[in-house]
């Protein structure tokens, strides 16, 4: 990836310790990726073409996207996940509304996954850097973003950004 930066990775990726769980099976599995018929990323090539260019140059297996995933949930029979579900988070469709009402190509769509911890400044400071932007951002928020803490946002702040929206 360009520019990426040794800190912006999962902590599990420069763990210094070896019995780091998650370490450890990334260990397993790049072993074991010359023998795979292919290998799936949970991504969409228009969204990392550059890194899925430069895997599939690196990689002796055919590499596969397959998402967005949330496309595919139309997809899955009626009760397969009812026992673990597909969603952790209730689903909030008040944001298509918003969305619909914006021109196309003119909305920043900002999610740091699941993986992904900040510090409580780290929140404020990248909202912060959206607002200073001026553009119309979209921006998922997991209660558990923010370290040891629920991510909360400044009532001024959101306030002050559904006033511009």
């Amino acid at each position: 990836m360009k520019d990426i930066r040794l800190r912006d990775l999962p902590t599990f990726i420069h763990s210094t310790n070896h019995d780091d769980v998650m370490f450890n099976f990334c260990m397993e599995a790049t072993d074991k990726v010359d023998k795979a018929s292919a290998v799936v990323f949970l991504t969409f090539d228009v969204l990392e073409k550059d890194v899925m260019d430069a895997l599939s140059s690196m990689l002796i297996p055919p590499l596969d996207a397959i998402g967005p995933i949330q496309l595919l949930l139309n997809q899955i029979p009626e009760d397969s996940l009812s026992p673990i579900g597909h969603s952790l988070w209730k689903e909030e469709t008040e944001c298509l509304q918003w969305l619909n009402s914006k021109a196309p190509n003119s909305v920043v769509y900002v999610n740091f996954g699941s993986v992904a911890v900040m510090t409580p400044q780290h929140l404020m400071e990248f909202g912060g850097g959206l607002a200073n932007s001026k553009f119309h951002f979209f921006w998922v928020i997991r209660p558990d973003l923010v370290v040891g803490e629920s991510a909360y946002l400044s009532p001024e702040f959101v306030g002050k950004r559904r006033k511009e929206a």
